[in-house]
Order: structure tokens, then C-alpha cells, then sequence
């Protein structure tokens, strides 16, 4: 077991920030500008030819796909007998959307593209979609550190970094939300994983989860092959932009 005092600090630091940038949030106009400025600059790169991509990126955070993936991380931790690591992950998981819930009911604030989504999911702050892509996909990432080693830990805990990141950024192109959205539940996000971190370090060794890790892994790539042929062409014309007559965008085969 490790100590884990030390991540007690980063947790603070986070829920300083959260705070503060929530603060900001409810009083619009210090950020609106901001929002604005950096929403117009990465939306201006949207393209039929581009947007299908950022779809696909945008669909591995979404609720269906996480919740499968969640569950797949809580049984293979269960499998191993790592009693902490599944536990707190489990709670992690389960709460940090209701949180978020609570959070947008309490700020209200309105998305940058109206009618995208209905009830308390039509406010914006913080990003539910990348708050629970940051908690699921951040605890694998601790996951992968706590079952690899040497290069194959380097790049799965960076491939798991670059994924949230694109998320993100997916968010603030497809008009879903606006770039300090996305921040905040980084930051949110960043709180919760405090407990996973916890959960794993009470792991008696390391390297002693890889084949359960390798489990979660086989699962993920499945649930994502499956959710994104399933749903690729729905979400397409809901964030679609107005490229046909019909304000949809069609994804046809090249011909040569």
C-alpha cells in the first residue's frame, strides 16, 4: 500500500478552482466574452468532411457507452479482489452525475446551441458529458498505472490523457458547450478521481491487475465498435450542420 496523504493537495486544489470558476460562471458576464471568442475559432473549423470524426470521438463520452464501461471496470476489480479499488470506483461512478445534476440545476446556464437536450440536461455548466468521460476514462488511466509497467504504462495512461482531451474538445465543436464547461469538469472530475486513486493504492502490489485491466480493455473496444456503428448516424444529424437541404450530413462511400 501506498501512502496518500499527497493527493489530498491536487483534490483541494481542484475544488479551489472549481469554486472560483463556478463563481465566475454564475456571473456571466466575466466569461462570456472568453466562452464566445474561443467557441467561434474552433467552430469555424467545422466541416461535413470533419464533423463525422469529432462524432465519433463525442460518442465515447456518452452516457450509454460510459455506463457500460463503468460497470465493466467495477466487475473486473471485483474479479480481482481489489475490494477498495471497486468500491470507490463504484462511488466515484454513481455520484459524480448526480452531482453534476445538482450543480447545473443550481447555475442554470444555457448551452451555446438551444434544443440540443431537454430537462435539467439542457444547462450547460458544468459538462456532464465530459465530467463523466474524465472520471471513467481517468480511472483507467490510474487502472493502467497500477497494472502495467515501463512503456506500455506511458502509453496507456497517455492514450486515456489524449481520449479526455478530445472529448473536450469535441464538446466545444459540436456547440454543445462552452470551453469553460469543459474546464470545470475537468476540475470536478479531478475531485472525484481522488477516491479512485485512493481505491487503487490500497492494491497490495503493483502489476498484479494487467489481466483484469486487459479484460476492461477487450470489453471497452467492443462497446465501442458496437455503440459507435449503432448510434454514428443519429448523433450526425443532431449535431449536424446545415451542409444539405435538409440540414443534415450524410456520410457516403468514396468512389474512386
Amino acid at each position: 500500500m501506498r501512502h496518500t496523504r499527497s493527493h489530498l493537495f491536487p483534490a483541494g486544489l481542484a475544488a479551489a478552482a472549481f469554486i472560483a470558476l463556478a463563481f465566475s460562471v454564475a456571473n456571466e458576464a466575466m466569461l462570456v466574452g472568453i466562452d464566445v471568442t474561443i467557441s467561434d475559432w474552433v467552430q469555424s473549423a467545422r466541416s461535413a468532411a470533419t464533423d463525422w470524426m469529432v462524432v465519433l470521438v463525442t460518442l465515447l463520452g456518452d452516457a450509454t457507452a460510459l455506463t457500460l464501461i463503468a460497470i465493466s471496470v467495477v466487475l473486473a476489480l471485483l474479479l480481482r479482489r481489489a475490494w477498495a479499488a471497486a468500491g470507490l470506483s463504484a462511488l466515484a461512478f454513481i455520484s459524480t452525475p448526480i452531482i453534476v445534476k445538482l450543480i447545473k440545476t443550481f447555475i442554470g446556464r444555457e448551452r451555446p446551441t438551444a434544443d440540443l437536450y431537454s430537462g435539467v440536461e439542457s444547462f450547460s455548466f458544468p459538462s456532464g458529458h465530459m465530467t463523466n468521460s474524465t472520471v471513467i476514462y481517468g480511472a483507467l488511466a490510474i487502472f493502467a498505472a497500477h497494472a502495467l509497467k515501463g512503456v506500455p504504462q506511458k502509453l496507456a495512461v497517455g492514450g486515456f490523457v489524449l481520449l479526455i482531451a478530445l472529448i473536450g474538445f469535441s464538446r466545444v465543436y459540436l456547440g454543445a458547450h462552452w470551453p469553460s464547461d469543459v474546464i470545470g469538469a475537468v476540475l470536478l472530475a479531478s475531485m472525484m478521481l481522488f477516491l479512485v486513486a485512493w481505491g487503487f493504492d490500497q492494491l497490495p502490489g503493483e502489476g498484479r491487475c494487467a489481466r483484469s485491466f486487459a479484460l476492461v480493455m477487450i470489453v471497452m473496444a467492443a462497446i465501442w465498435g458496437v455503440y459507435g456503428f449503432v448510434t454514428l448516424e443519429v448523433a450526425l444529424d443532431m449535431y449536424a450542420l446545415d451542409v444539405t437541404p435538409q440540414g443534415t450530413i450524410e456520410v457516403e462511400p468514396v468512389t474512386p
